[in-house]
């Protein structure tokens, strides 16, 4: 079945409490599973973190935060045995042999 990311947003960022120089937040996925008769949102939170310093932006925060979202993401996608292309759309590979 095909998947789509159907949105991606920040929540609950803030500094982590023992390094300075690192940023936590959860990152809200949904994910559209699309069935031959059925469609699926799947509402996943990812925890990520990303090394900042006091000299990036909030927007800069946020890409690099949503970045790593989307490393693990894409991990989680293949290790589900799914590809995620370059557009954000998810679908299983072809079955061969």
């Amino acid at each position: 079945m095909p998947f789509e990311i159907k949105a991606c947003t920040i929540d609950e960022m803030h500094r982590h409490p023992t390094f300075a120089d690192r940023t936590q937040a959860k990152v809200k996925v949904v994910l559209r599973e699309i069935g031959s008769r059925e469609t699926f949102d799947h509402n996943l939170t990812l925890k990520v973190w990303a090394n900042t310093n006091e000299r990036m932006s909030k927007t800069e925060i946020n890409t690099a935060l949503l970045s790593r979202a989307a490393t693990i993401l894409k991990r989680t996608m293949s290790v589900a045995d799914v590809e995620v292309a370059s557009d954000g759309n998810v679908s299983r590979p072809p079955v061969s042999g």
